[in-house]
């Protein structure tokens, strides 16, 4: 009876969630595919000084930014 109760307060508290999944197909997906790059960084950023640097690798990393311009510019100086 105690976890019906539970499952029941569950549904209560998740109730917009639920409805919304089911009318739009709305999920928190897309934010969690932004949030496991960015606690990657934030594991390998100890040793940045200020949240500047945080910022900038976080953009790099999430910004799927193309460098193929600056690697065909430092072939040709080679």
């Amino acid at each position: 009876m105690a976890k019906m109760k539970r499952v029941a307060g569950t549904l209560r508290k998740e109730r917009e969630g639920i409805l919304n999944w089911w009318k739009r197909s709305l999920t928190n997906s897309f934010l969690e595919g932004l949030n496991s790059p960015a606690q990657s960084v934030r594991n390998t950023a100890r040793g940045f000084r200020n949240i500047s640097y945080f910022e900038a690798m976080v953009s790099l990393r999430l910004g799927k930014m193309d460098f193929s311009a600056q690697r065909q510019l430092a072939c040709a100086t080679h």
